[in-house]
Parts: C-alpha cells; structure tokens; sequence
C-alpha cells in the first residue's frame, strides 16, 4: 500500500522509483494506493520496495491481511483544513473588493495577513510539491504550489515596490481552497468507491459460540480453528465455513451467491461464513477460516481484480507520465508569448491559470475507479470477475459457448416422457416402475422414483425378489408379476420385442417395462434443465449474441438438449482437448466466452473470451476461469456482459471528458480566447481543476447502484 499519493503523476513517480529494481508488470493503481508488481529472478524483499517508495516522497507497507477490515482514512482533518482556508478566504475576498477603506500598502498587508492562515491550512501542496519538482518527479502538487508561490511572490513585489497594482493574494487562496475542496470530495467518492470489500469483510460477526465439552463459550471470529465445533442461533451469522453436525434451518447465501431467496440446510450440508442463518439452530463444524475460506477468497480475488490494470488504461497511464512536465512546458511557452504582446500582470495570470487549469487526476482516475465500482458492484450480485482485462472483454463478447452437463443442465436426470403400448395407463406404469427402482441406488432409478413421487402415486407395496444386472437393468415382483426395467440390451436378453418409439424419445435414456414377455411402456429420461437456462439463451439472442453449446454426448442428445434449449448450434462428442480447439477456431472470427462449471471444463475456461465458471465456486474455477458465477442462476452471464458494457461505457465516458476538459480547458487560460472576451482566470481554473475530477469520480460510481 502506498500513501501520500495525490494524482496519477504521483503514481507515475513511484513506477519509476520501483523499476529500478529487479522487477517487472509495474502498476501503482492510484484510485485504490496499491503497488503491483511481478518478481523477476531475483525477489526484492519488503524492506526494499519500500525503502524505493520512501526515496521517491511516498510512504509504502505491506496490505493488511486479507480478512481483517482496513481502518480507512480519517477525513477530519481535511474538513477542518478545508473550513479554516474557506473562512480565512471569504475574509480575504471581503478586503480584496475594498469592502474596508484602506490605502494599496494597507489593503495589500491585510490580504496578506489573511493568506497566512490559508498557506498554512494548504501547506501540504507545498510540502508534497515542492520536494518532487526538485527530485524531478513533480506532481500535480508542483504546479498548485508553483502557481501559488508565483502569484504571492508577484504580488509581495508589487506590494513592496510599486503603490498600485493588482495583487494575487485572493486568486492564491482561492486556488488552495478550492482544489482542497475538490480533493476532499474525490477522496469522499473514491472511499465509496471501494467498499465492497469493506461490506464484505464486515459480514463476518465479531463472536461465535463455541461448543467444547458440552458448555459454550464466546470468542472472538478470528480465534477459531478448524475441527472446532459452534452453534449458530436463529437471526445469526455463521461465522465461518463448515459443515452441519446437528440442527436444520434456511440459510441467506445471497451476500455471497446473489440469490436472495433462502436455502435449506441440514445435516451434511456445507455452509459459509458470512451467511445469515434464519430460523433454526445450528451446530457447525468449521472447515476453514481466514484466508481459506470462501469469503477470504473472495475477498482476495476481488481485491486483485481491483486493482489490476485494464487495457482502457494504458493511453491514460502514459500520457499521466509525462503530464506535468508537459503543463511546465506549456505554462512557460505562454509566459514567453505574454512577454512580449503583452504585460507582466498577463503574464503571472495567463501562466498561473495554465499551472492550475491542468488535471492529471482525472486521467488518472478515469479506468481504475470505474473498474472499482464495476468489480464491486458485481461481486455484491454473487459475480467474482478476476481483473480488469476479463471486465473489458465480456463487453465485447459475440457469442457464448455453453458446457452442457453441470452448465445448462443440472447433472442430476429426471423423467422427460412416457409411452406405454398397452391398456395400462401411464401413471400406473410409473407407479410400478418406481416400486421397483426404489431398490435400486442408480440415477436413472432415482429420477422414476423421484417423478412419481411428484405425481403423488400409490405405489404397489408387495415387492420381493429385487435383482439388479449391473449395466443392464433390474426385476422384482410386484402384485405377483414379474417386472423387469432396463435398456434395450436387456430386454433382447430377455426375449422381448422392442417396440417403434415417437420420434421425440431420440437422444433420451431409455427404460423400458416389460411383464410375461410383452413389452408394456418405455420412460425416457434425460439431464433436467438448469433453472432459466432457455430464458439466459433468448436473452443472449435479443443482445444479438449468438449461444453455442459443447458436450460429450452423442450427437442425438446433444441435438435434443440444443432443440429445448433453442440454441443455434452444438458440438458432440467432444474430449476436453477437442473444446479447447474449438473454442480456439472460433476465437479466431468472433469473440467467445466460455461458460462451464469450473471443475470439468478448466482447459476450455481457460481458452475462453472471457472464460466463466458457474454454480461451483471452487478451487478450479477460481483458478482457470475469469469470471466466477457464486449462484446457480444462469441469467448472471446476462448481468456479467451488462455489467461489463455498462463498466465499459462508464470508462469511455471519464476518459473522454478528462481529455477533453484538458484540451478544452488549457487554451482558454493560457488566454488563447481572449480577443474573443473568453479568458479563465486561476480561480476558475482551480474550480474547474476539482470538478474535472470530481465528475470522474462521481460518475464512476453510478455502477454502484447499477440494475442488473
């Protein structure tokens, strides 16, 4: 963490400062005070970056623990700072317009009597300014500070030599008091800027009840370990990841997930900390803490997404670089041209309006307080984005790719259509099916017990003699029949005739129900949609993305999930190498995400534009995906590509008027207009300075409370 930072050509100053080491990947994100950088062969240690940093004019330490909440930057002193300059100006204003009778000399001695408390309140623009103008690293600061010591160094001598003239006092204490106040609010707006991981971090509550021995004891979050067993009462927070020993309740994941109806948990069930559990008690054994847990890394992972560096950075961190040597250059080129069309009052003014009109910051700003937003912004809807790069590029994303088992299905099957070909009805066939699968622990079996379950059907209850043929199928006898229900293979085993089957049953799992030799129905089951997934399609269709699917399966299953989903297009019978050729051809015509559920699917994850793991959250989505998914819910790709062109256009926008404002803004002071009666005079500029950054800022943080 760096302090001490006031403008991009601050942090451009410590990027040169830290290169000199044995170092490479260089960032210093201004909005957030955070260095990154990458190793080269040799690690420079702590103490060397940091002593860097100090030679530079700034202050470095190493970032606070990843789940510990950071104190924050006191504003105090800014307000009262900015409160004393505010009076002692109006005062000084009062005199300046000759409210109180008085010669020049007078007048004069009593404007600078009131500059003194002013000097005092701004004196760290000086401090800060000064020194890096003289180490050759000069800031935004340099040009304040050089611009108000022009302006009072002019008017003392024309207060000591001459009896009338106009003095700069007032423009001097006004440029101070309104770039404090400019600063004051930005600093404001950028802390609200990066509070999701404050509110992150802040979930965590401060005890847990600990069980040992049969008593409970409060302690503190932070000591817990894992193996260490607690009890979570209803209206609670759990206060760490663990799994259920004893007790069910509902538990709100959707600080974590985005889904914001409760979930039920039980015995076995993993939870995680931060989570709200809402109506029963809880005995939870904890898992990991810290660091380890879900919350810590999420908390990691969006505090490095944070503070990467994005591609709309670039043009804004390199002409940040040279920024204020270039504004000198430009201040002293327009001295030299009022020399001599001119007077020596033009020339302090049109100059000094030139220093102070400059903004670095709000170039500097631009990209990294609006990917601070976005991030955060997603990460409070359950999307994890990993940098700044994956933001951009989901914005430009023209088609996605969709795995299809655990992604645009559940994984788990279910019972898609029934026929039967003789009298018996469907619901009595299925009733007689699932007396017999219940025996069994395959899938299939769960998914017919599990659909007539759901119908409410009366089961036979005299089943004997249950067999299962691994592979093939199972019998048993049920109201004194014997039933057999299996595939194909096994009803040729068994001498059964297979009947014609409606061409909707392609591309399903089949089960086929005979008895005395006769084939009475066929039950075809298939992978169960995932919740929304034909809604996400269509909504990708009306964004004019195109939605694709990859799979394993045969090419009849493959086409059946792709016709109930309406997708336009699939591949099957694909090994993991195949999806990443794939995925690689069509990067190579169009941009392509890659959406999967991060444990399966990490190479073609990885070869995705950007690559998105759903559903999982774990190890293996964070590690091979940039974008993780913490819910189920499909319809969050929608909200990551929304999120992503909304966060886009915002950097655009602050990009464009940063430029603008500078090309715009430096001209009109160093008095280009004038002949047309348009001329800035320094506090204008001054005001205007605070403002360019302040609109950055403010409208970055429109994504906050962005819907999505």
């Amino acid at each position: 963490m760096v302090s001490g930072m006031h403008c991009a050509g601050c942090a451009a100053a410590v990027e040169r400062a830290v290169k000199k080491l044995p170092v490479r990947d260089i960032y210093v994100n201004f909005a957030s005070g955070r260095l990154n950088f990458t190793s080269g062969e040799q690690v420079p240690t702590d103490e060397e970056v940091i002593e860097a940093v100090r030679k530079a004019g700034f202050k470095a330490a190493l970032p606070p623990p990843e789940l510990s909440i950071p104190a924050g930057e006191s504003m105090a002193g800014d307000v009262a700072a900015f409160f004393t300059a505010l009076f002692f100006t109006v005062s000084l204003m009062v005199v300046c317009m000759g409210h109180i009778p008085a010669g020049f000399r007078l007048n004069g001695m009593l404007q600078l009597i009131l500059l003194v408390p002013v000097l005092i309140a701004g004196r760290g623009f000086f401090q800060r300014g000064i020194p890096a103008l003289f180490r050759g690293v000069p800031n935004m600061d340099s040009l304040i500070s050089c611009g108000a010591t022009a302006g009072i160094i002019y008017s003392l001598t024309l207060l000591i030599s001459a009896g009338s003239g106009h003095l700069y006092f007032d423009a001097s204490a006004m440029i101070l008091t309104l770039i404090m106040l400019g600063k004051m609010l930005e600093k404001r707006a950028r802390k609200s800027a990066s509070s999701a991981i404050r509110e992150l971090l802040e979930l965590v509550p401060p005890e847990a009840h600990l069980l040992r021995n049969g008593e409970v004891t409060d302690i503190p979050c932070r000591e817990l370990a894992p193996g260490d067993t607690v009890r979570i009462l209803p209206g609670e927070k759990v206060p760490a990841d663990g799994v259920i020993i004893s007790g069910s309740s509902f538990v709100n994941e959707s600080m974590l997930t985005g889904e914001e109806l409760p979930v039920s948990r039980s015995a076995g069930d993993k939870v995680c900390g931060g989570t709200l559990n809402v109506d029963g008690v809880l005995e939870v054994k904890i898992v990991s803490t810290g660091q380890a847990s879900m919350l810590g890394q999420i908390v990691k992972l969006i505090s490095e997404a944070q503070n990467s560096r994005s591609p709309s950075a670039a043009l804004a961190d390199k002409v940040s670089g040279v920024f204020v040597w270039g504004i000198f250059a430009a201040a002293a080129v327009t001295a030299v041209v009022w020399a001599f069309c001119g007077t020596p009052a033009q020339v302090l003014h049109y100059s000094l309006s030139v220093l102070v009109a400059a903004c670095p910051c709000a170039l500097g700003l631009a990209t990294p307080v609006a990917l601070i937003s976005g991030i955060g912004r997603g990460a409070k809807s359950g999307i994890l984005i990993k940098n700044g790069t994956a933001l951009e590029t989901a914005a430009a994303v023209e088609q996605v790719v969709f795995d299809k088992t655990g992604t645009l299905t559940s994984g788990l099957p279910e019972v898609r259509e029934i026929a039967v070909f003789t009298d018996i009805s469907q619901d009595d066939f299925l009733a007689v099916a699932a007396a017999v699968e219940k025996y069994s622990v395959h899938p299939l079996a769960a998914a017919v017990a599990g659909a007539a379950s759901v119908k409410n059907l009366t089961l036979p209850g005299n089943v004997s003699g249950f067999a299962a043929v691994a592979g093939r199928g199972v019998e048993a006898v049920a109201d004194g029949k014997k039933w057999i229900f299996g595939n194909d293979k096994y009803m040729l085993q068994n001498g059964i005739g297979l009947p014609d089957l409606p061409g909707s049953f392609a591309g399903s799992t089949l089960i086929y129900g005979a008895c005395d030799g006769v084939c009475y129905g066929v039950i075809a089951v298939g992978d169960k949609l995932r919740q929304n997934a034909v809604e996400t399609v269509e909504e990708l269709r009306r964004m004019g993305i195109t939605s694709l699917m990859l799979t394993g399966d045969n090419e009849a299953a493959a086409a059946k999930a792709a016709a109930m989903l309406h997708l336009d297009g699939f591949y099957s019978g694909l090994l993991p190498q195949d999806k990443v050729r794939i995925l690689t051809q069509l990067n190579e015509h169009r941009i392509t995400a890659m959406v999967g559920d991060g444990i399966n699917d990490a190479p073609a994850l990885a070869a995705g534009k950007p690559g998105i793991a759903i559903g999982s959250g774990s190890d293996a989505a964070l590690e091979s995906a940039d974008a993780v998914l913490l819910g189920s819910d499909l319809r969050e790709v929608v909200k990551l590509i929304k999120l992503s062109k909304k966060t886009l256009q915002i950097i655009r926008q602050n990009l464009f008027w940063a430029f603008f404002y500078n090309i715009c803004t430096l001209p009109l002071a160093a008095g280009a207009a004038v002949k047309l009666g348009i001329s800035l005079g320094p506090a204008i500029c001054a005001a205007a300075m605070a403002a360019s950054s302040l609109t950055v800022v403010l409208n970055a943080l429109r994504l906050k409370s962005l819907k999505i």
